[in-house]
């Protein structure tokens, strides 16, 4: 069996170990959101949602894991025994803990903010759709036309298929419990964009 390493070492190893968990969370979490804006910049909703909906709950979950770890592992150093640590190491230890805790409220609150995020983002993007599609004035008068349409507006289906069509293609890739918030906060900006569209340019169905 593998002998433990001498007891002046312990200290050095428990700081090795604090580190490595402190630097692989900061780089998850580093690469997790960079990503997530470059894609939501690039507006490939498909790749965002699977980072955000998929990678970023699985990289919480892991990040709350570590952190009942190092809680249970280092405790604070007032509940050390004195002849364990030195005063310096246990100060070392606890900033290490600290940034770890930090590092997962980061992720946490990135998580409960994205999808607000997202939402915002949909409904700046339908509304410039519509101020570029929508049809306005006499367009929607209903005696200038020959007969009611029977078919979706052309404008109104390009605005669909370019925001709602890529959420949902995105949203075939995430676990059931993700797809529903997702596609609920979507639509709804998709709705609030089209109606503030109309209220604007007070546009009149008659």
């Amino acid at each position: 069996s593998r002998s433990l390493p001498p007891s002046g070492d312990l200290p050095c190893l428990r700081l090795q170990v604090l580190g490595c968990c402190l630097a692989t969370a900061q780089a998850a979490s580093s690469w997790l959101m960079g990503r997530a804006y470059r894609y939501l910049a690039a507006w490939a909703l498909p790749q965002f949602l699977l980072v955000t909906q998929g990678d970023l709950q699985l990289l919480q979950v892991e990040t709350d894991r570590l952190v009942v770890l190092v809680s249970g592992t280092f405790p604070e150093p007032g509940d050390c025994l004195p002849q364990l640590l030195s005063a310096t190491r246990s100060h070392q230890e606890h900033q290490l803990c600290q940034q770890i805790h930090s590092m997962a409220a980061s992720i946490q609150l990135f998580s409960g903010d994205v999808l607000k995020l997202f939402s915002t983002d949909c409904k700046r993007m339908s509304a410039e759709i519509f101020d570029q599609t929508m049809p306005l004035g006499k367009h929607w008068r209903v005696g200038l036309r020959a007969d009611l349409p029977s078919s979706p507006s052309e404008y109104a289906a390009a605005a669909a298929q370019a925001v709602l069509g890529q959420v949902l293609q995105g949203a075939q890739l995430l676990p059931r419990d993700a797809q529903a918030p997702t596609l609920a906060r979507v639509t709804t900006a998709f709705l609030e964009a089209w109606m503030d569209h109309i209220l604007a340019q007070r546009i009149k169905f008659r």
